[in-house]
């Protein structure tokens, strides 16, 4: 089965620029879907959104690429929508679901009620399109427990991607409204990160594999979207590595992890943080190796040395 990549292009700019030509032709041998990411794309005009796509299929033909993914709100798509993607080459829709509570959704100016996000989302799987979901973690007056019960109704729906966006004050002009009033303050980076470790492994137990953390343009606390995944994965698998070190039923002094190498820097931990952790709380030392026959975001683990070894290695 080929390898499915997302090549972003944005519509208000021109669609085949250098640089994107250049990634089509890098990744002929791939599945590529062109993902139009600046826009509700079920908002715009239809007959826009037609000569829109009429463009990019001419795009398609020439690389031979699969198709398109686009990004709607309940509120914007029905059927004519829907008629239309489907002759266009769209494959995929990211669906944005800001909560599963009708106040907060009310309390932020969006219009549609949950039950409807069902109702659009039963139409879109008729059609055949493959689902993803963009949900909204911190909105004002959402608690822990508001976002992991939108997590699991979106889990219900069975989508192929769920992304977790941390609310921003300007997340849209009723929440940046709300900030200004001091009616609602964003989440902390340390809340944030706790949040999303729950909501996590809450997606990963009904083994949604597809996760994704924020918008690429995105800061949390003015710190870029990327060096923040890498501190939520960084926690996730701290957790991962005490776990497995107290399974163990002797006291462990050097333990040696192999992982994907792409995941490697997150294993060690953000600046080296799980590293040193392990060391100062649990006084064990972790080798980690890269093996790229492990899949990313699994691993082997063995122990290198015991607290008897080392004790033996002393007296001797």
């Amino acid at each position: 089965m080929k390898e499915k990549i997302y090549i972003p292009i944005r519509i208000n700019e021109e669609i085949l620029t250098d640089e994107i030509a250049k990634k089509l032709a890098n990744n002929k041998y791939k599945k590529i879907l062109l993902e139009i990411v600046d826009a509700d794309f079920t908002s715009i005009n239809i007959n826009k959104q037609e000569e829109i796509l009429a463009k990019i299929n001419r795009v398609l033909r020439e690389y031979k690429a699969f198709g398109i993914k686009i990004m709607s709100t309940p509120d914007s798509i029905d059927k004519n929508n829907l008629k239309l993607l489907k002759k266009h080459k769209v494959k995929e829709i990211e669906l944005i679901i800001e909560s599963s509570n009708d106040y907060i959704l009310k309390n932020i100016g969006v219009d549609y009620k949950f039950e409807e996000v069902k109702k659009v989302v039963k139409k879109i799987k008729s059609y055949r399109f493959l689902l993803s979901v963009k949900t909204i973690l911190g909105l004002p007056e959402s608690t822990v427990a508001d976002d992991l019960n939108t997590i699991r109704q979106v889990i219900k729906l069975k989508p192929e991607q769920i992304t977790l966006i941390p609310c921003n004050a300007n997340y849209n002009k009723n929440v940046e409204k709300l900030y200004e009033q001091n009616e609602f303050t964003p989440l902390s980076k340390i809340q944030l990160v706790e949040r999303l470790k729950e909501s996590i492994k809450l997606i990963n137990h009904f083994k949604i594999r597809n996760i994704k953390i924020g918008e690429d343009s995105q800061n949390v606390e003015e710190m870029p979207i990327e060096q923040f995944r890498n501190i939520v994965a960084s926690e996730i698998w701290y957790e991962k590595i005490v776990e497995m070190i107290k399974s163990y039923n002797v006291k462990v002094k050097e333990v040696e992890i192999d992982v994907n190498n792409e995941d490697i820097e997150d294993v060690k931990g953000f600046e080296n943080k799980n590293l040193k952790q392990l060391k100062d709380v649990y006084d064990v030392e972790l080798h980690v190796s890269a093996n790229d026959k492990i899949k990313k975001e699994n691993y082997k683990m063995k122990i290198v040395k015991t607290y008897t070894d080392f004790l033996e290695d002393n007296e001797n």
